[in-house]
């Protein structure tokens, strides 16, 4: 999976804060300090699953990874061929949500420069204290469907890695301040030969204004004078997707994942 540039940036992630075990069939990721985070207690797969595997996945899972009973999903992942198809009706008919995500990557020669959005936002790199106001902002700016409390749990485990990532030179995070107040942020973190944004997000109220594109466009122009290659992975209907690929953003492979998770009252 370390040539797949979706999986190898995730991976820096996972084996950061977790534990990375490799099977005969599979990767099993597992991040005891963040049970809430759905994408970090996983199966990773060589291959799209069928329904047929569903009963032996599952149990899997269970073995390897459900053990701890805080963990009260079951999430699995695989990378998806140009073309390929998954065959997983049977894993949503009781009540998993299946995604596919497009692998997207950007170069020094197809990176697009953007024009400021708005004259007076200011784009910088996080300050200490810029993580409280990060933490409300993520939390006001989540699917409803999550609790605030289950999220700002995973809220707190990502504040944790990203802080000590950041203190050990693995990366940055950044956000877009207009008016003292912070509107838009995204993280970008490195192995040795590429970067991966993280969160990339905007507030509800300022988006379809530019800054998104002017914040991601001066977070590349930073990260490309570091490694030669920025990864950024995104719902395959994801509109943002025309933001990155107006910067120069281009696909470069797919992912495949089930996630069958609590869903909280709010």
């Amino acid at each position: 999976m370390d040539t797949h540039p979706g999986f190898a940036t995730d991976l820096l992630f996972d084996r950061y804060q977790g534990e990375v075990t490799r099977h005969e069939q599979f990767w099993a990721v597992h991040t005891p300090d963040a049970p809430d985070y759905y994408f970090g207690n996983y199966l990773l797969l060589a291959s799209p699953p069928s329904d047929r595997d569903k009963g032996w996945l599952e149990a899997a899972f269970d073995q390897l990874i459900g053990q701890d009973p805080r963990i009260q999903h079951r999430t699995f992942q695989w990378p998806l061929a140009e073309g390929q198809n998954s065959r997983v009706a049977g894993f949503v008919t009781t009540g998993y949500q299946y995604l596919e995500c497009v692998v997207l990557a950007l170069d020094k020669d197809g990176w697009q420069m953007s024009d400021s959005a708005l004259s007076h936002a200011e784009v910088r790199a996080f300050k200490p204290a810029d993580w409280q106001e990060w933490i409300d902002f993520e939390l006001n700016e989540r699917d409803e469907a999550h609790s605030k409390e289950s999220y700002l749990s995973y809220l707190h485990s990502r504040r944790e890695l990203y802080q000590a990532m950041i203190a050990d030179g693995l990366g940055n995070w950044w956000g877009v301040w207009l008016d003292d107040q912070l509107v838009a942020s995204c993280g970008l973190f490195f192995t040795d030969k590429l970067g991966r944004f993280q969160l990339v997000r905007t507030h509800r109220r300022w988006r379809n204004q530019g800054l998104c594109r002017q914040l991601l466009s001066k977070v590349a122009q930073h990260g490309l004078t570091r490694v030669e290659q920025l990864i950024i992975v995104a719902d395959e209907h994801y509109h943002a997707q025309r933001i990155y690929r107006s910067l120069g953003f281009t696909p470069v492979a797919r992912i495949g994942s089930l996630c069958r998770w609590p869903h909280e009252p709010r």
